[in-house]
């Protein structure tokens, strides 16, 4: 899949849905699924060398000479973070590497709700179960399954990237949310 590289905070932005576009001195014929990564500069509390979601690039439009403004679908599919050498043109990342999450981990609207799936499921369940304190892992669905095992792996994954986490980073990401066992 094509992918392109921008600045930590870029992508942070892009991720959490406050930035459609990205301006580059370039332009591109390429539309559709496009990796956005993050640059391998060192800022402390933001991701280096990182792929970090899935867009559609939908439009490149030239404001000015040598000024592009690729524009991007809101929409953002959220991947389990990998390793790339991003640069300021497009590149090559192998599919096999692209991991898309059940939801957007990054965007506080789709957390929330993922987490009041898995919330309300879990409430059925011990009002089914009040003699219970935990649910045996057989008996969830894997919808909820992989919700729950996905949020706490994204993170770990994406700590893993940050460059100089900060306390709250280190003690936010690295706390286990939901303990799933495997199958």
């Amino acid at each position: 899949m094509k992918a392109i590289g921008m600045e930590p905070q870029v992508l942070i932005d892009i991720l959490v849905g406050a930035k459609i576009g990205v301006v580059y001195p370039f332009g591109t014929e390429h539309r559709g699924d496009l990796v956005v990564t993050s640059y391998a500069l060192k800022q402390s509390g933001l991701p280096s060398s990182m792929a970090g979601a899935v867009v559609q690039l939908e439009d490149v439009e030239e404001t000015a000479p040598g000024n592009f403004v690729w524009k991007f679908n809101p929409e953002v599919t959220l991947i389990r973070p990998f390793k790339v050498h991003g640069t300021m043109e497009l590149f090559d990342v192998d599919d096999t590497l692209i991991k898309p999450q059940p939801t957007n981990w990054f965007n506080v609207e789709a957390e929330n709700a993922g987490h009041e799936k898995i919330s309300t499921w879990l409430d059925s369940y011990f009002a089914e179960h009040p003699d219970l304190d935990r649910v045996p892992r057989q008996e969830i669905p894997e919808e909820i399954a992989t919700l729950a095992s996905s949020f706490d792996d994204w993170r770990a994954a994406y700590f893993e990237f940050l460059y100089k986490p900060t306390k709250a980073q280190k003690r936010e990401l690295r706390t286990k949310r939901y303990d799933i066992e495997p199958l």
